[in-house]
């Protein structure tokens, strides 16, 4: 069986795409949405590569992060659109997508907008709304730097006219708290597991980049897509990552009760934390989906 490894750029009349093609040519195609936004799928290679040897990786850097580059404003829209792109580029008729955390929001939205092309997603400690994500953040702020009595209630939120606004709320919990620590407190549970993720990403060969994010991305939501969606969904929660569990969780299974579920106990990066349950976990969830022996 033929080997490939090779960086692919693709380039549109708005982006240049970046893309890590790396596997058996002739294994089931697994695209990997990296978290964000405006990250790179690097460290997730690097730390992960060798235990996915078994598949067609497809690593790509989202339009404005990592080692893609965004020619002006974009949209949720044109990152879904991307992954089209990428797979035509690569002559890939159908990949599974395999999504973290912001990731999921674009795996959800390709496989509405190009459902021929997507036959099935597995998504990782997943962002589904982030209208919800912003609440989590203003409530873990407030009580973090003790100020409780600003915390904002969780109920009542998404469909209030009154409500205020998702982007005024994620500014709220960053002035209350720095963003970075914030997510740091929420998604690590282990500070080693952080140490090696930034080790990862210290030794990256992005090169100059501006990290941008999709257009009106805090009022970004999969929730009512999810519903649509008629291929097989497999989503991994770490019940530490207090970015996706329980808030995200809970309302991305309410509206896909035929999914498959796993937990892990770990935060945002279980592969980190605990690959030895993680790694054979993603093997099953990626087989259940791809068809491909776990």
């Amino acid at each position: 069986m033929s080997w490939v490894d090779a960086p692919i750029a693709v380039r549109t009349d708005e982006a240049d795409l970046y893309l890590e093609q790396v596997g058996p040519q002739d294994a089931s195609p697994v695209l990997y949405l990296h978290g964000g936004p405006g990250y790179g799928s690097f460290s997730f290679r690097d730390l992960m590569g060798d235990d996915l040897e078994r598949y067609r990786m497809l690593y790509a850097d989202q339009r404005g992060g990592g080692r893609s580059y965004a020619g002006g404003p974009f949209t949720l829209d044109d990152l879904a659109d991307d992954v089209a792109t990428l797979l035509r580029a690569t002559k890939v008729e159908r990949a599974t997508l395999l999504a973290h955390g912001f990731g999921a929001l674009i795996a959800v939205r390709a496989a509405v907008r190009h459902p021929g092309r997507i036959p099935g997603l597995v998504l990782v400690n997943p962002w589904l709304s982030m209208p919800l994500l912003a609440r989590t953040l203003q409530r873990r702020a407030a009580y973090l730097s003790d100020r409780a009595d600003e915390a904002l209630p969780p109920e009542g939120s998404l469909s209030d006219p009154d409500a205020l606004d998702p982007e005024e709320i994620a500014e709220r919990a960053f002035a209350l708290m720095p963003p970075k620590n914030l997510f740091d407190a929420l998604e690590f549970p282990n500070p080693n597991a952080r140490m090696r993720l930034e080790h990862a990403d210290a030794v990256a060969q992005y090169g100059p980049q501006r990290n941008d994010a999709p257009e009106g991305a805090w009022r970004a939501s999969a929730l009512d897509d999810l519903a649509r969606l008629e291929i097989p969904v497999v989503a991994l929660f770490g019940t530490h990552d207090g970015t996706a569990w329980p808030a995200q969780a809970e309302a991305g299974l309410a509206r896909m009760p035929s999914a498959t579920t796993g937990m892990v106990d770990a935060g945002h990066y279980p592969w980190l934390d605990d690959p030895d349950t993680f790694v054979p976990l993603l093997h099953e969830a990626l087989a259940a989906v791809t068809g491909a022996r776990s």
